[in-house]
């Protein structure tokens, strides 16, 4: 198949695990295991010491943390799927209709506070450690790392915000790090090894592609007049690329996220335009955008309207990236999933 045999439309929202896939394996065990923690724990000298390597910082546990305040949802998802809901005692407002926990959490969700972004109500909560993207520690945000520590609080940043080019591979290490901390090192390790499964069925499928039949994929992230904001590097790129497609611009920028001119999109001429969906630019808007630039009429994903939305929250850190790649290589190529 050519890669511009494409004349479908499709608008897909990326809401549920794959069936018989990660969702159910990690909400089972969710399910069955939350209640085994022992909060006694905490004051336990068996605890021992856990020291995580966060970036350029060291952040060292001799307690288990037993107040968690999540600032982005897929911490918190990250948690539940791990059974550690019982530890949230709050996560962020969310900012959009498109920031919905899966369906599959729902119940799990649903008691846990969402608080507004302030230093003052994380410590009012009792909070003892916080986890969140490196933005979150800010002076403008929740709070400096400085701030927090002399706040008796412990910060663990999402390791896909500390590095250059994040990889599925943070996401795993994100996991794999809150299996340290709440002793359910097994717990993430089958999480983890589920979803490097899916992820290499996902690699199996699309194998037989050849390179010059490969999709070209370019992200709408949003835009500005004839300014586009869109990524080069970083997570949805690398789902984008493990589902056998290729960012139109990988590598353009030395930023992750640039912002970039409506030529750039002209000149990468993409088979598929990906749109993020999230923040008060709504979908309508952009693909109103893309439908009545006449600068954009000869692109080929325009001439096709051939247009995936996914909600950003689906290409995060977060345990639905093999669910978000999957969702990238139906849509590339869908005679390798029938």
């Amino acid at each position: 198949m050519g890669k511009k045999q494409f004349t479908r439309a499709l608008l897909i929202l990326c809401a549920a695990m794959i069936t018989g896939g990660c969702g159910q394996n990690a909400e089972s065990t969710a399910s069955v295991n939350s209640s085994e923690i022992n909060h006694s724990e905490a004051s336990d000298s068996s605890y021992g010491t856990v020291t995580i390597q966060n970036g350029t910082r060291t952040v060292t546990f001799t307690q288990m943390p037993q107040k968690v305040l999540c600032c982005h949802l897929y911490a918190a998802e990250n948690m539940v799927m791990l059974g550690l809901e019982d530890y949230i005692v709050g996560k962020n407002v969310p900012a959009n209709a498109a920031e919905a926990p899966l369906p599959e959490l729902a119940d799990q969700f649903k008691d846990i506070p969402e608080v507004e972004r302030s230093n003052e109500n994380a410590v009012a909560l009792g909070t003892d450690l916080m986890i969140g993207q490196v933005s979150a520690f800010k002076d403008t945000a929740w709070g400096s790392y400085e701030q927090f520590e002399t706040e008796g609080i412990n910060c663990l940043t999402i390791t896909g915000t500390l590095v250059e080019d994040e990889t599925i591979n943070e996401v795993y290490t994100d996991i794999e790090n809150l299996g340290k901390i709440f002793k359910v090192e097994d717990r993430a390790a089958a999480l983890i090894d589920e979803i490097q499964s899916q992820i290499s069925e996902i690699q199996d499928a699309v194998a037989s592609i050849p390179q010059e039949e490969r999709i070209t994929a370019f992200v709408l992230d949003t835009f500005n007049g004839n300014e586009i904001y869109t990524t080069s590097s970083g997570l949805e790129s690398n789902l984008i690329e493990l589902a056998g497609g290729i960012n139109a611009v990988r590598g353009m920028s030395d930023s992750r996220w640039f912002n970039t001119s409506i030529e750039t999109l002209v000149e990468a001429d993409p088979d598929i335009i990906i749109l993020n969906d999230y923040g008060t630019q709504t979908i309508e808007e952009k693909l109103e955008f893309l439908s009545e630039n006449p600068a954009l009429q000869e692109v080929t994903a325009v001439k096709d309207e051939n247009y995936l939305v996914i909600p950003l929250v689906s290409v995060m850190q977060d345990v639905r990236a093999a669910d978000a790649c999957r969702t990238f290589a139906e849509f590339f190529y869908p005679e390798c999933f029938q």
